[in-house]
């Protein structure tokens, strides 16, 4: 019993103290702020981006890919303490790829 309710204590303060933002860095950095699906983003200058607020609800993957489409390919993408990894962020990054296409730009 008594180890059932340390788990209980400590899965509650877990979801008490887990990110509620997000997070995502640049590749190519450049200060900038915007609003997507109700998320406030703000870019530094070095291309660390914060984003506050709950936004819409929706997979990681596809929050990644609607803001790589708006700001650009990145290196870093998490939101409530989880992080796409390298694989992932490949696939994510590929929204920008097909923006470009998209515009006549590049890919």
């Amino acid at each position: 019993m008594l180890i059932l309710s340390l788990m209980a204590a400590l899965a509650v303060q877990t979801a008490a103290t887990a990110p509620s933002g997000a997070a995502a860095t640049l590749l190519e950095p450049r200060e900038i702020q915007l609003n997507l699906d109700g998320r406030n983003w703000n870019c530094s200058p070095d291309g660390a981006c914060a984003g506050r607020g709950g936004g819409t609800t929706q997979p990681l993957m596809r929050e990644c890919r609607r803001f790589v489409g708006r700001m650009g390919p990145v290196s870093t993408f998490a939101r409530a303490g989880l992080a796409l990894t390298e694989a992932e962020l490949a696939r994510c990054n590929s929204a920008d790829i097909a923006r470009a296409r998209r515009n006549g730009g590049p890919a």
